[in-house]
């Protein structure tokens, strides 16, 4: 009976961690990420797709002549999945019998938050100069306001960026900084109420993302624009080898295709019921011109 409690309370938990993880890693949606729960091994390589910058001039017809096949301008760059990072637990017959379902789903939630922050602080150590480029904002918090949103918004209308897919990802501290701007506060006339909700609502062309995973990177990160092709991202849930003795072995997969990969057991040594949740993944800088960094100095 413990053993089938503990599967009972072990899923709950683990469920958990699906919903915190994929709470936390939403940010990368402004990126181009396959999430996938195709059964993979570390050291795979996954081809993602990406667009180039350069997009051939178009040509003049000729009378007669044949027409002249362009490059599609696109490429794919080949990611080699990593060490996989993971969060684990072990719970005993006593705790199994002794813990809320209250306590075990906010216990899963914040080790499903704090694998996927630091899959992100992963990811985003790319966004530095030498692969992005110059800053396209410097200043700090308090200085930071709608206008310098605008100005960002030019570099990227001068880099050619779609205008209906670019994301800005900011620290709180810049979040607050735009929460306080009376031309957001003042958006109740627009059906949107920011000092209610505490979102930003679209601003210039920008879908606003808080998080506080944005990684300094030795270089005063505090946020950057992104328009989905600066970094290539890839996940997948990663197979145990045949033969294994698991309870249970399987891909979660949750909102918008995040995949973690689950392993369980049950020792009977130290009646201890075992679980890792874990992710594998890869990334690769993409166009370099796909993000605008924001630092403080």
């Amino acid at each position: 009976m413990a053993n089938s409690i503990a599967g009972i309370n072990d899923d709950i938990i683990a469920q958990a961690v699906l919903e915190g993880y994929t709470t936390a890693i939403a940010p990368l949606v402004s990126f181009a990420t396959d999430f996938s729960s195709e059964a993979a091994r570390r050291g795979e390589k996954v081809s993602i797709m990406r667009d180039n910058t350069a997009i051939d001039t178009p040509l003049d017809k000729t009378t007669h002549a044949d027409y002249t096949i362009q490059d599609a301008d696109s490429d794919a760059v080949e990611l080699t999945l990593g060490q996989p990072k993971y969060v684990s637990w072990g719970l005993d017959d006593v705790e199994i019998a002794s813990s809320s379902v209250l306590t075990m789903e906010k216990f899963g939630r914040r080790k499903g938050n704090k694998l996927a922050l630091t899959i992100l602080q992963d990811i985003w150590s790319e966004i530095t100069n030498a692969n992005f480029g110059a800053a396209s904002f410097t200043g700090a918090a308090s200085t930071f306001d709608e206008d310098d949103v605008a100005d960002v918004a030019e570099d990227c209308d001068s880099a050619d960026w779609d205008p209906n897919d670019r994301y800005l990802i900011l620290t709180p501290a810049y979040i607050a900084a735009l929460r306080k701007s009376g031309a957001i506060k003042d958006t109740s006339g627009y059906g949107f109420n920011a000092i209610m909700s505490g979102d930003i609502p679209m601003l210039h062309g920008f879908k606003v993302i808080p998080s506080n995973a944005v990684p300094a990177n030795g270089e005063n990160l505090v946020g950057f624009a992104s328009d989905g092709k600066g970094i290539a991202t890839a996940f997948r849930y990663l197979q145990p080898q045949a033969g294994h003795n698991y309870t249970r072995a399987e891909a979660l997969v949750g909102e918008g295709g995040a995949t973690l990969g689950l392993r369980n057991w049950y020792s009977e040594d130290s009646g201890v019921n075992k679980t890792v949740v874990e992710s594998v993944y890869a990334f690769e800088t993409g166009i370099g011109t796909g993000i605008k960094r924001l630092v403080s100095a």
